[in-house]
């Protein structure tokens, strides 16, 4: 463990030392904090969970619009803004996600009523 360096003080860190002398921080906690391996990890698991976010939003919008053509309307902004938007362009996928079920589920919930008025007035129309 050479080159070891203090998350907190930013201290040079002894190798053969019980920790960091300035903040009191154990050896343990000064290894498992080191920046260098840890840095590129973050950044591989960020570009697959955007590409991850990617993939999954293009493959319900190739679905939708092979299956469920009338779905579009709503399943391609809901792509767009929670799945390229806040997945895969912020990086917030659980946001992403939630924002993507809102505009595909519930706003046609909302809508339901329209349909109701419709039938009624064809049913008026007919009496």
């Amino acid at each position: 463990m050479q080159g070891l360096v203090c998350p907190l003080c930013r201290g040079e860190v002894a190798a053969n030392s019980s920790g960091c002398l300035a903040c009191h921080l154990p050896m343990r906690d000064v290894a498992r904090h080191q920046q260098s391996s840890s840095r590129g990890r973050a950044l591989a698991r960020a570009i697959s969970v955007r590409i991850a976010g990617l993939v999954l939003y293009g493959a319900v919008v190739v679905w939708c619009a092979y299956v469920l053509q009338e779905s579009l309307p709503f399943v391609v902004p809901g792509a767009v803004l929670g799945g390229g938007v806040l997945h895969a362009w912020k990086g917030r996928p659980w946001l992403g996600l939630v924002v993507f079920v809102i505009i595909v589920v519930l706003v046609p919930v909302l809508l339901l009523p329209a349909l109701g008025i419709g039938t009624y007035a064809d049913l008026s129309n007919r009496l």
